[in-house]
């Protein structure tokens, strides 16, 4: 009777470890989850917040725009549909010959490089052009129309930006992580409780 005792005690005392070790796995995948979707959740969160602030500029989040490239008169440089990123710079900001810079024209905002300054009327102005055209851009450009500089690109992730941008991508964006992180760290809880619960303890 005290060697049956003694096996039962020892096998109720290594019980708890397993499944507290099952419950650390599940905290230890949430909190790499926290870290890996933080910096997705952060960027949209701010780029919706831009967007809703300021409706007619594209929004930008810590001083960058994402912009997605809508025609190829910049090939080779980058291409149709790729995701370009550009630094915002101050309205009083210079340029200089050879820099890639984003304009407001119109309706639509502009990525070509500059390839010539210029007076008009003491002002400095800057005559623009694709990469790929065979002509400079018809109009000039003013310091106060330019967004900012041309910093990379990645390909084909332009129609990507687009669908965040969108409501249900901003949902998704921003809702999904926080779904995710939660569903992890509560399921421990859960199983522990629905076990604890379960007919094998002598629960109903």
């Amino acid at each position: 009777m005290e060697i049956t005792n003694g096996i039962n005690t020892d096998s109720q005392r290594r019980a708890p470890p397993q499944k507290k070790k099952v419950f650390t796995v599940c905290n230890i995948i949430g909190i790499i989850l926290c870290i890996l979707l933080l910096p997705g959740f952060l960027i949209s969160s701010t780029l919706l917040v831009s967007s809703i602030m300021h409706p007619d500029i594209p929004p930008s989040c810590f001083g960058y725009t994402p912009l997605m490239v809508e025609t190829g008169s910049m090939i080779p440089l980058f291409d149709e549909d790729d995701l370009v990123l550009v630094r915002n710079t101050p309205d009083n900001a210079s340029y200089n010959v050879g820099d890639v810079v984003c304009f407001h024209s119109g309706s639509v905002y502009v990525t070509h490089r500059i390839n010539e300054i210029v007076e008009d009327s003491g002002k400095t102005v800057y005559k623009t052009k694709g990469d790929a055209n065979n002509t400079p851009d018809k109009d000039t450009v003013s310091p106060e129309q330019i967004l900012g500089i041309y910093v990379t690109h990645f390909d084909g992730l332009g129609r990507v930006l687009m669908f965040i941008q969108t409501p249900v991508g901003m949902m998704l964006c921003v809702m999904l992580p926080i779904f995710l992180v939660l569903l992890l760290f509560l399921l421990p809880s859960h199983i522990k409780e629905r076990k604890r619960k379960s007919p094998e303890n002598g629960e109903n």
